[in-house]
């Protein structure tokens, strides 16, 4: 894969199905007008119908009868469809800063959703006010800004109920009218809101919120707020942090969260989990094990359904895993307790990584990315975890591929490395160019740390690997996809033991395969990713250049203009101010003497502007031989979700860079079919 073509990629994400279809979200960066293209599509045996046209339609939701997505022009706010159908769907919606979520009310005809209400006189609503004349903001919360977003407080995210149904009058729903249904505000609490459902019934309303108000201390736990009364009602939950929520009945709530059992900020690795909540006993039971699975942030659905629309007693979960390099689909008794990774049921293999599903009978739809392909739509059968113990020696039939859309012809296929470590085994991968080495090897490094990566295509590996550079990549301690512990071993710690694992799978690497060069090696990471490149360099001089992009490197001031900074910081690398030095890159900057390039966003809140401002000054004083490169309107998520330019020119400075210090393979076969992803 060459830089530019980043517009032959598409996503397929948010699976439904409907009838003999499967409605996906196709998405595609458009380098031409710089923005995204996505488009509701319906998927049948070899056919494929474009359900919508506008220039972004996503978030659908289908329901018996009405159906609706999220729709925007070109580079703006997204607004709510709704239609007896997705392809008769109107705007029904005119919020000045765009709608970010909703839920349908089948019965009662009714959306629920969520908008961003600004204050008077800012963010455009008065044309005489441009952005710099606006008023002073008064601040005495802990957390005000948000990445990609920016200032939170004078906007808050807040419920609005709308109706569906039309009387014919008016211009409401007239393609080229103006006229949208009015919208009631719901009394909601004074945090942002999220996540807003419907019970099956309709006579729960509810969403997510903080559990109080942020009056200047940080603390992380939310729950679910009980809307439409006249005021809003909080379920009392355990001390929590909840992503997402569904009803099962009207009684009883599914959770996806995580719980926080020292504090209000006991957040370091821990592993969301799936919890049921009786809201008449007020009691929460804990359905996974909170030491070894970690439910990724993807709604879960239940299997067990009486004809009543009742939950059967032996109804099950469906759900999203991570699980070392993958996300799989697992079914999960709803009255488990502390159900262990071992003991789930799997419907997907241990290489697909899973970003949403749907549920068709005995059969699971879902989007994904494999090995070999960015973007699949597949099918699997559902297997209870009851009729898993029932039949312990049947095995689990491979789950079988509807469409994909086609990767770049010169992809590779990654090999797996499994590494013993100081800490227990590392999962790592060896991605080669094709042809005939030595070639220059980088070793790269991903963010959280509480994250991973995963066996599924990656457009960095292919362009690097297109241009002549093999790749080394893992998932060492610190790492999400595990355990717990293997989550915390580097709190207090941040560095140590992961540079130990991230080099151990370096080294097997370089051991096993004479094509590696090990006499030009690079190093590059994102966000956490680069500040461990950062003290690599400061502690080990074999590499040549390095890459660090995004970068946490100074501790200190991370704390107070991060918009995570005050409890990351102080939970990751303690108060005490020797340990803080002890893993801060800033401080060991003047150790470096590898050529290294700091890439960052202008407008990144997460690892903020001055975090590579400092380092790099910092390089320079050393004598290092440094550039930054900072881009424009860009903020923490360039890498994956940027303007499509500027992902282009990213992975430009990366080649321009390697091939100064390190030099490609320029005898690479790039039309080599040998070992392209899709043989």
């Amino acid at each position: 894969m060459n830089p530019e073509d980043l517009d032959a990629l598409a996503e397929y994400s948010s699976p439904l199905v409907r009838g003999s279809e499967a409605v996906i979200t196709i998405t595609r960066p458009d380098l031409e007008s710089n923005s995204y293209l996505s488009q509701l599509f319906a998927l049948s045996g070899e056919s494929s119908r474009r359900l919508t046209h506008n220039w972004r339609d996503y978030a659908p939701e289908i329901r018996s009868s009405w159906s609706g997505y999220l729709s925007a022009a070109k580079k703006e706010a997204g607004q709510l469809f709704v239609g007896s159908t997705l392809e008769t769907a109107h705007r029904i919606t005119d919020n000045h800063l765009g709608v970010s979520e909703f839920a349908l009310d089948d019965e009662g005809a009714r959306g629920l959703y969520v908008a961003r209400v600004a204050e008077p006189g800012r963010y455009g609503q008065d044309e005489d006010i441009p952005a710099s004349e606006e008023a002073p903001r008064r601040i005495t919360s802990a957390a005000y800004l948000s990445n990609g977003l920016g200032y939170t407080n004078d906007r808050p995210a807040r419920a609005f109920i709308v109706d569906l149904v039309e009387p014919g009058l008016g211009k409401s729903g007239i393609a080229g009218g103006a006229e949208v249904p009015l919208s009631t505000l719901l009394k909601t609490p004074e945090s942002d809101v999220h996540d807003p459902q419907f019970s099956p019934s309709g006579n729960r309303v509810s969403v997510v919120a903080a559990l109080a108000p942020d009056h200047g201390e940080p603390d992380l736990r939310s729950t679910v707020w009980l809307l439409g009364g006249d005021h809003p009602e909080a379920l009392q939950l355990p001390r929590m942090s909840v992503h997402l929520h569904r009803w099962v009945d009207d009684e009883t709530v599914l959770l996806v969260g995580n719980e926080l059992v020292r504090d209000e900020l006991d957040f370091v690795a821990q592993m969301p989990g799936l919890f049921v909540h009786d809201t008449t006993a007020g009691t929460t039971r804990r359905l996974s094990d909170p030491e070894t699975v970690a439910i990724t942030s993807i709604r879960p659905q239940i299997v067990g359904h009486g004809i009543d629309g009742s939950v059967l007693d032996d109804a099950s979960v469906i759900a999203v895993v991570d699980a070392d390099g993958a996300s799989r689909i697992v079914s999960i008794d709803l009255t488990a307790e502390n159900v262990g990774f071992d003991e789930l049921t799997f419907l997907t293999d241990e290489t697909t990584v899973v970003n949403g599903f749907d549920l068709d009978g005995d059969t699971v739809v879902f989007t994904a990315q494999t090995p070999s392909n960015g973007a699949v739509l597949a099918q699997a059968g559902i297997t209870t975890s009851r009729d898993a113990h029932a039949n312990a020696d049947a095995s689990r039939p491979a789950a079988a591929t509807l469409r994909e859309h086609p990767a770049p012809a010169n992809s590779v296929l990654p090999q797996v490395l499994r590494v013993d470590g100081e800490g227990g085994p590392i999962t790592g991968w060896l991605a080669k160019p094709t042809g005939e080495g030595p070639f220059p090897v980088i070793l790269n490094i991903h963010g959280g740390p509480f994250a991973q990566y995963t066996h599924g295509w990656f457009d960095e590996t292919q362009v690097l690997t297109s241009a002549g550079y093999a790749v080394v990549y893992a998932n060492p301690r610190g790492s999400g996809g595990r355990t717990r512990e293997w989550g915390t071993a580097v709190q207090g710690n941040m560095a140590a033991p992961a540079m130990a694992d991230v080099l151990a799978v370096l080294e097997r690497a370089l051991a096993g395969d004479p094509q590696l060069d090990s006499s030009r090696l690079g190093v590059q990471g994102g966000s956490y990713g680069g500040y461990l490149t950062a003290m690599i360099t400061a502690a080990d001089h074999r590499f040549q250049a390095a890459i660090v992009e995004r970068g946490y490197l100074d501790p200190d001031s991370f704390v107070g203009t991060s918009d995570i900074g005050r409890f990351f910081t102080e939970e990751y690398t303690t108060r005490d101010r020797q340990a803080i030095d002890r893993q801060s890159p800033l401080a060991h900057a003047s150790q470096v003497r590898t050529p290294s390039l700091v890439m960052h966003s202008e407008l990144d809140f997460r690892c903020p502007l001055e975090q590579a401002q400092q380092y790099y000054a910092a390089l320079q004083r050393a004598g290092v031989d440094t550039e930054l490169l900072i881009f424009p309107g860009e903020n923490h998520e360039l890498s994956r979700a940027g303007q499509p330019r500027h992902r282009r020119q990213r992975f430009e400075a990366m080649l321009d860079w390697w091939d100064q210090h390190l030099g490609g393979n320029v005898d690479a076969d790039l039309d080599d079919p040998t070992t392209s992803a899709n043989s």
